[in-house]
C-alpha cells in the first residue's frame, strides 16, 4: 500500500506497510482501507451459446403457422368397464386438425375411428386427457354445455341418412330451426346440393344418393364450424358416392367448413388434406397431403 508523502515542491510515494518510521497505528488504518477495496478480477471472455438441435419427432405433419388450430387432442382415452374387465377403444391420442381442412381418418374395424368421431362431436365424453375446440377444453363440460356446443357448431352425416321417413326433405332440413337460431333456409341448403326440385318428396321417394344429399343439406343448414361424417357413401354406388365426396370437399374449399370423414376405404386418403390413421385404439399416423386429388378422380 502506497500513499504520497508530504514533501514541498515534489511528489513522492512510500511504502505504508514497510516503512518502520511509521507507527503501528498507521499501518492498522492503511490494512483496513485496503480490505475495502474492490478485488481485482479478470474480464469474463463473451460465453458462446449454441441451440441445441430439436429432439426428432416420429410425426410427418407439417406446422403451418399460416392455419389456425380448430381442435387438438391431448392424449385422449375412452375406456370401457365390463364387470371385472375393462377395455380401450382409444388411447393415448393426441391430433391436431386445422380449421378449413378435410381430413379422412382411416383404419379396420374395431380400430376406434367411430369413438374419435363421437369424441369430435361431443357425443361421448373422454375418459382421460383434453379435448380442446378452438380454445375450450370439452373434457370440462358438462351435459349441457356439451349440448350447446353440438348444437351450435356440429353438423352429423351418418352412413344410413337417418332422416325421419314421415317428413319430406324440406321438413327434414327446417327441423334445424328447432335446435339452432340463424339456420339456413331449408329452399337455400337443399338447392346447395342440387335438390332443389326434391324438397317435397318423402325419403321413401328418392334414391340413396338423394337421401345422402339431404342429410349432408339438413347438417349444413346449421352453418356448423364442424362437419362430421361416418362412411358417408357406404351405402352408395361407386358414381353417387363419388358425388358426396365432391360436395363435401366443396364444403372445405370453398365453404372453409372443416370436414372430418371416418372411412375404411384407403383410397379416399388422396382427396384429403390430412389423412390420420387408427389401428388398436391409437394413431398410427399422421400426413398431410400437399396435393390432394379433386374427389372426381376418385376410383373404387
Amino acid at each position: 500500500m502506497f500513499r504520497k508523502k508530504n514533501t514541498p515542491g515534489e511528489i513522492e510515494f512510500i511504502d505504508i506497510e514497510n516503512d518502520p518510521t511509521l507507527d503501528k497505528k498507521t499501518k492498522k488504518k492503511s490494512k483496513a482501507k485496503k480490505s475495502m477495496e474492490p478485488a481485482k478480477t479478470e474480464a469474463k471472455k463473451p460465453v458462446k451459446i449454441v441451440a441445441e438441435k430439436p429432439a426428432k419427432t416420429e410425426s410427418v405433419e407439417p406446422i403451418n403457422e399460416d392455419k389456425q388450430v380448430l381442435i387438438e387432442f391431448k392424449d385422449v382415452c375412452k375406456k370401457y368397464v365390463q364387470g371385472d374387465n375393462e377395455f380401450y377403444a382409444l388411447k393415448d391420442a393426441s391430433l391436431t386438425i386445422n380449421e378449413g381442412e378435410m381430413v379422412v381418418i382411416l383404419g379396420p374395424s374395431g380400430a376406434g375411428k367411430s369413438t374419435l368421431l363421437n369424441l369430435l362431436g361431443g357425443m361421448d365424453s373422454a375418459s382421460g386427457g383434453h379435448i380442446w375446440f378452438d380454445g375450450e377444453d370439452l373434457t370440462t363440460f358438462n351435459d349441457n354445455k356439451l349440448t350447446a356446443y353440438r348444437a351450435q357448431n356440429v353438423g352429423v352425416v351418418f352412413q344410413f341418412y337417418n332422416l325421419i321417413p314421415t317428413l319430406t326433405a324440406y321438413e327434414n332440413v327446417a327441423l334445424m330451426k328447432d335446435i339452432k337460431d340463424g339456420t339456413t333456409d331449408p329452399k337455400e341448403a337443399l338447392a346447395a346440393v342440387g335438390l332443389a326440385e326434391h324438397m317435397h318428396q318423402f325419403p321413401s321417394q328418392m334414391s340413396g344418393g338423394e337421401q345422402q344429399r339431404t342429410s349432408i343439406a339438413r347438417a349444413l343448414a346449421k352453418n356448423p364450424r364442424l362437419l362430421l361424417c361416418d362412411e358417408p357413401t357406404g351405402a352408395l354406388d361407386t358414381d353417387t358416392g363419388r358425388e358426396v365426396l365432391r360436395l363435401l370437399q366443396l364444403m372445405s374449399r370453398e365453404k372453409k367448413r372443416t370436414v372430418v370423414m371416418v372411412t375404411h376405404n384407403s383410397l379416399f386418403a388422396d382427396i384429403a388434406d390430412t389423412v390420420i390413421r387408427v389401428k388398436n385404439g391409437g394413431i398410427k399416423s399422421i400426413v398431410h397431403n400437399e396435393t390432394p386429388k379433386d374427389a372426381s378422380e376418385v376410383q373404387w
